[in-house]
């Protein structure tokens, strides 16, 4: 499981409590970058990330603004922080920006607050009477290949992969072209973009979420681990006492 820190605590939770043993090894690190103080309230505030969330200190003066977040876990943190008016719009940033044009009436000044290289450009799927101005409070470095040594010892038992972010799936299909480019497990990702850069390495196999949303991530890992089990079932219906050929199949693996 790749996600950065400190979020992938709860995924390796969740996958806990489905009952996957995980092995967390986050490729990315963020890196908090000092925000000036708001000269201003904002009509809206929008949220691209977790990590815009948890690191934008917040203020009493903006509990009332209406705020805007891409997924359904950064709405319902930016509720905790005290932000009183959340709208999610569950999925990308497309679905971002529609939600935006349907809940926000213009002329309004939107407070993007979120990493300082962006995935995408949200000024540009809104029209000009939303004037965005951006507000960087994390960076994102890659980790280096040698932190992964260890994790790279236990490829052998890694049969799955949690791919988060489409810059995510940029480094581990490098890395994997590197350390073990036969590796023939299947990566979980989060979205079409994030499943690209696999597309060099034919030997794995890629899933992708229905949604942008961790939901729909783990949820492919419960339809893989149904599948598995099928086959196995299958396989040992085959099988007849007596009969020298045994087959065998490992209904246990890592995410």
């Amino acid at each position: 499981m790749t996600r950065t820190a400190p979020f992938n605590r709860l995924t390796a939770k969740r996958l806990a409590g489905a009952g996957h043993d995980a092995l967390c090894a986050p490729v990315l690190r963020v890196v908090p970058i000092p925000a000036p103080p708001l000269m201003a309230v904002p009509d809206a505030l929008v949220f691209t990330s977790l990590n815009g969330v948890r690191l934008h200190r917040f203020s009493p003066s903006l509990a009332e603004v209406p705020v805007f977040a891409v997924g359904d876990h950064s709405a319902r943190y930016a509720r905790a922080r005290g932000y009183r008016h959340v709208i999610s719009a569950s999925g990308n940033l497309a679905d971002l920006s529609r939600t935006i044009r349907n809940g926000l009436a213009g002329p309004a000044d939107i407070l993007h607050v979120g990493a300082a290289t962006p995935a995408g450009d949200l000024e540009s799927l809104l029209e000009p009477r939303y004037r965005v101005v951006r507000l960087p409070v994390y960076g994102v470095e890659e980790r280096g290949p040698r932190e992964f040594n260890t994790i790279a010892d236990r490829l052998g038992e890694v049969g799955q992969i949690l791919i988060h972010s489409p810059r995510a799936g940029r480094f581990v299909a490098r890395w994997l072209a590197a350390v073990m480019p036969e590796w023939s497990g299947v990566v979980h990702c989060i979205s079409p973009a994030a499943a690209e850069p696999f597309g060099q390495l034919p030997d794995i196999s890629k899933v992708t979420a229905s949604r942008p949303d961790e939901r729909s991530l783990l949820a492919t890992l419960a339809r893989s681990r149904d599948e598995i089990a099928s086959s196995v079932h299958k396989i040992r219906g085959f099988h007849r006492p007596g009969d020298s050929r045994q087959a065998k199949a490992s209904e246990g693996y890592h995410a």
